[in-house]
């Protein structure tokens, strides 16, 4: 019955003309990326305000392919075909709708893009009667049991009764490169995915501090991150930070400890991110969550650094951020990973003066140079990549 996909966007369309065309085009590559990882036979066309998945060769998965990519509003799967005039268009309505609304209180709704010698709400006026004919129960606006939804697209009609909520956002890779500090916990998993969310190539570098199981299952929730990526590949660095948290152990002040550590990390980041092209690190950081995310504490850690430190989870309680990795799909994971780091609590009001000066008893330091797993790539060996790391390889 179905043989075409409408896909709506939202933020785009409030773009100027030259910034939206480009984002227009970024959306339709990243639908056609994602149709063919689900082997999904069609043909991606943009066109005034809407992109047209049209003939796939599955319905049901074109719907759920497009609906996961970022910069999609919300998808209709659409019985499509040529229009040659009103009454053409309202007895094909008819044929289609006329068994799902007998008896069912409904409603048509109509728009139209293009020149024509009627209007949308002639559409409804003409059709709504029809299909009381036909054995609707009545037109009710307030509560229909089922709309009937009319798009008009220049020489091509649209008849569809389903929107399906899309995951929306901007379009993929459109706004430049970042580099998210990545334990694989809820938070840090949550922060990657709401900078994809907003067209950021994000890429990803994890601290192995001697936990073979973390890095492993870190690994793991990057994968499933990735599977949300289109037009790039994303990547993650692993990076042997043994050295440093034994160094720390051994001379800083266990008060300082986990901050110094987590400045050390920060440095480190931005000088990765600038080798890699990232323009900003981010962490999964949210205001007061922990002793180390005080405000006091946050201007430590990243303050005077090379690059900006993006947080979106400043404002985010743990709650809503689970809650939010189980529309990610990482929920189960990220519940099995281990947050440690082998540190004393650090104070949640730290000194300045004390903090600087129990950082500079382990500066400067060597970090040996990260592995590069490429978790966006589906031919990706990342057991054997994790494995190897897990044991010490980096």
């Amino acid at each position: 019955m179905y043989n075409a996909v409408l896909v709506r966007y939202g933020e785009i369309g409030v773009k100027g003309r030259i910034a939206r065309r480009r984002a227009e085009d970024a959306l339709a590559r990243a639908l056609r990326e994602a149709l063919r990882r689900r082997g999904v036979e069609s043909r991606v066309e943009v066109t005034e305000g809407r992109i047209i998945i049209w003939s796939p060769s599955d319905v049901e998965l074109a719907v759920e392919a497009a609906r996961r990519v970022f910069g999609v509003k919300s998808v209709s799967p659409a019985h499509s075909f040529g229009f040659e005039g009103l009454d053409h268009l309202v007895k094909r309505a008819v044929e289609l709708f006329s068994e799902r609304v007998r008896e069912k209180k409904f409603m048509v709704r109509a728009r139209r893009v293009g020149d024509h010698d009627f209007t949308s709400k002639d559409i409804e006026r003409v059709l709504g009667a029809e299909l009381l004919k036909a054995g609707a129960k009545k037109v009710d606006l307030e509560d229909p049991e089922i709309t009937v939804y009319v798009e008009l697209r220049r020489e091509s009609v649209f008849l569809y009764d389903t929107i399906i909520e899309g995951v929306g956002g901007m379009a993929p890779a459109t706004e430049g490169t970042v580099l998210v500090l990545f334990s694989g916990g809820f938070d840090s998993t949550v922060a990657a995915w709401r900078l994809m969310r907003r067209g950021a190539k994000v890429h990803l570098v994890h601290y192995d501090l001697g936990y073979p199981y973390v890095v492993k299952t870190a690994v793991k929730i990057g994968k499933k991150l990735a599977e949300w990526s289109y037009n790039y590949k994303m990547k993650m660095y692993i990076v042997n930070f043994k050295g440093p948290l034994m160094l720390i152990n051994s001379l800083v002040s266990p008060h300082y400890r986990v901050l110094v550590l987590r400045r050390l990390m920060m440095e480190h980041a931005v000088e990765l991110a600038k080798k890699i092209g990232a323009e900003a690190i981010a962490t999964g950081e949210s205001v007061g969550q922990v002793a180390s995310q005080t405000l006091r504490n946050m201007m430590m850690i990243g303050g005077g650094l090379a690059l900006p430190v993006l947080r979106p989870l400043a404002g985010s309680d743990k709650e809503e951020i689970i809650k939010e990795t189980m529309k990610i799909g990482t929920y189960e994971l990220n519940e099995r990973q281990i947050e440690v780091c082998g540190l004393h609590p650090p104070t949640p009001h730290a000194n300045e003066e004390n903090f600087w000066r129990e950082y500079e008893k382990v500066t400067p330091i060597a970090v040996p140079e990260p592995i590069e797993v490429d978790i966006g790539s589906e031919e990706a060996d990342l057991e054997t990549s994790a494995y190897r790391v897990g044991r010490g390889g980096s």
